[in-house]
């Protein structure tokens, strides 16, 4: 939790309004961090933010009329609105990415309080800047925060399904999800490689001819870290629920399997009606050694929670198989020789990623 610092209006750095109340936070650029603002709307006559960067130079600046208020609030900013409201909350984000492409470092009235702090909007990154809280005329009976207090202020994680366009209403793609958007797995930092069975591993597995196996050595059992894999998901038919086979799935089945490093003996199986799809159509998958399960890995936030923790103490192996693949579908293996690397660009957005992270990665403040 971070702490607003006072800013009298007849200082030489302001040299304010004398009815105004300023709060200065002076902030650092950490590209996988986002400050979580949390307020009310005090009872005052105005209210903003002003997000400035390095060299002073200003980014965004965000009026209370501006702000759309947590669900159930009111903002009572707006025209006929309930001024004694008696929920009025706000949460002001300020994420260091760029803007999504063709928007501004804010967007009034896009469904979203988030300020885009990555760049000066001269397109240069940005290091650092301050940001200036402005409350002004409290009404008569409240003191000089409008009644309410300061808001909270907090570096936090950048929440694990959150996508820039989406918040614009905009279905994301795959160009969208990109480690300046995500504080997620991503192709250039997988720990986990890949690489497609070779034959002595296709017999002990007694392979399905219909089946692509990749297989992971690089599983570690750390009970201090938790291994996270994000790929999209392939679809599947929901047959686990009487529904019936379509056509149009990308393939019939999907699964991970644990099993023994010699003879690669079957420990454990999470299969794809056992997963949840988070709604960019992506599995997050968590599985932990030993680590205690972080809060916020739920279902509602979209995690699947793996503990493998109950398996025999030995070295094992991850197998991720794909079976009835799709002919159309083109994000596999198919061309990769066995017992080969299986490259990233192939799978493209439906490669198992998977790195170790500590269980304080999945800490947000939302």
């Amino acid at each position: 939790m971070q702490n607003w610092i006072n800013e009298p209006s007849n200082s030489l750095f302001v040299l304010g309004d004398f009815n105004a109340s300023y709060y200065l936070f002076p902030y650092q650029v950490i590209p996988d961090k986002e400050i979580v603002i949390r307020g009310q709307f005090p009872h005052a006559r105005y209210l903003s933010f002003t997000i400035n960067g390095q060299g002073d130079v200003a980014i965004a600046s965000v009026p209370d009329v501006a702000l759309i208020p947590d669900p159930g609030s009111t903002n009572p900013f707006l025209p006929g609105a309930n001024w004694d409201a008696k929920n009025r909350n706000y949460t002001l984000l300020v994420r260091f990415t760029a803007p999504p492409p063709g928007f501004n470092h804010f967007v009034p009235g896009a469904g979203t309080n988030t300020v885009y702090a990555g760049t000066l909007p001269d397109g240069r990154l940005n290091s650092q800047g301050l940001i200036t809280l402005r409350i002004y005329v409290p009404s008569i009976g409240y003191d000089q925060t409008g009644g309410v207090g300061l808001p909270t202020i907090e570096y936090c994680n950048v929440k694990a399904d959150m996508v820039n366009i989406s918040e614009l209403d905009e279905k994301p793609s795959i160009s969208d999800i990109t480690p300046d958007t995500l504080a997620l797995p991503n192709n250039n930092n997988c720990t986990l490689v890949w690489s497609k069975t070779n034959r002595l591993q296709s017999i002990l597995l007694q392979a399905n001819p219909n089946t692509i196996y990749l297989i992971s050595n690089q599983l570690q059992r750390d009970p201090g870290k938790l291994l996270f894999i994000r790929f999209k998901a392939p679809t599947f038919p929901d047959t686990y629920h009487n529904f019936g086979i379509v056509g149009n799935e990308d393939m019939r089945y999907w699964s991970f399997m644990f099993t023994t490093r010699i003879g690669y003996l079957g420990l454990y199986t999470i299969s794809d009606f056992q997963t949840l799809i988070d709604k960019y159509g992506y599995v997050n998958l968590v599985i932990s050694f030993g680590a205690e399960r972080p809060k916020s890995v739920t279902a509602d936030n979209g995690y699947t929670w793996v503990n493998v923790s109950h398996l025999p103490l030995i070295s094992f192996s991850l197998i991720y198989r794909n079976t009835l693949i799709s002919p159309n579908f083109p994000f596999v293996p198919r061309n990769v020789p066995e017992g080969e690397i299986v490259p990233p660009e192939v799978m493209g957005e439906y490669y198992p990623c998977g790195i170790y992270v500590d269980p304080s990665y999945f800490d947000v403040c939302r």
